[in-house]
């Protein structure tokens, strides 16, 4: 068991930057068993994108047994955008295969989220139980990863998958050890990603770009790149200010637009 008052300033730290979201989730009883879950394995970051406006009723309370304080702190958004404003890497997760996005297997990638959580924000993103994650959604994640299930019935539980996460960065931090590491690197967060791509999005317009291809299409290929090399802060704030300049100048010289 994952003894969170050890006094382990580091490995606290790996814990708090750990966050679950769970995207406009339909029953209370399922938010409970993942406030639940999380408390097991000493994570208390739960954000809630559109739950019922009940979700701390009887049901969930119920379920949340022993975790009530997570449930109880659980930080509401409209959107899963705003969910993830100071989150550096978001980790989604579905059962389906008609994703566009190649998912990864937990046990792979859980040592370097680990890692990044050290210095970052690392979310694990849950759909709803009907529909799961929208490929909007998905768009948005830096990981997509599945848990192994069988066809007959491969969607899992909130609360399941919930606590197989859980299990799994215990198991590949050996209940969440001492970092080796001196320092980490801050990395871009989801403000900045979506400043960069707004940014972007304006370029694009101004050379003529968007008229020709499909513009939601060339924001969500460049989000993903963007997002697949894992950009520091510094990274994210020097391309964010060349595009500024780059808009500015633009704006200026309408008429010079095609020759930049």
């Amino acid at each position: 068991m994952i003894d969170s008052s050890s006094g382990d300033t580091e490995s606290n730290a790996v814990l708090n930057n750990i966050v679950f979201i769970i995207v406009k989730p339909v029953y209370l009883g399922n938010i409970g068993a993942v406030a639940r879950a999380m408390k097991n394995f000493a994570l208390s970051d739960l954000r809630l994108v559109s739950p019922p406006k009940n979700y701390k009723d009887a049901e969930a309370r119920k379920m949340a047994v022993g975790a009530f304080d997570i449930l109880k702190n659980a930080s509401v958004f409209e959107s899963l955008e705003d969910a993830l404003k100071d989150v550096a890497v978001s980790v989604g997760t579905t059962s389906g295969k008609q994703r566009k996005l190649i998912p990864a297997p937990l046990a792979e990638i859980s040592p370097s989220l680990l890692e990044s959580a050290n210095s970052n924000k690392v979310a694990f993103i849950l759909g709803d139980e009907r529909d799961g994650l929208r490929q909007e959604d998905l768009n948005r994640c830096h990981h997509i990863v599945t848990i192994p299930t069988s066809e007959a019935l491969p969607s899992l539980n909130l609360a399941q998958a919930a606590c197989i996460i859980g299990y799994e960065l215990s198991r590949s931090g050996n209940n969440f050890p001492r970092s080796t590491r001196q320092s980490g690197d801050e990395l871009s967060t989801g403000a900045n990603d979506d400043e960069l791509l707004q940014l972007f999005g304006q370029l694009s317009d101004s050379v003529n770009f968007s008229r020709t291809f499909n513009r939601q299409i060339v924001q969500t290929e460049f989000r993903q790149l963007w997002q697949r090399t894992h950009p520091t802060k510094r990274e994210a704030d020097l391309l964010k200010g060349i595009l500024i300049r780059l808009n500015q100048h633009l704006a200026a010289k309408p008429g010079q637009s095609s020759n930049i």
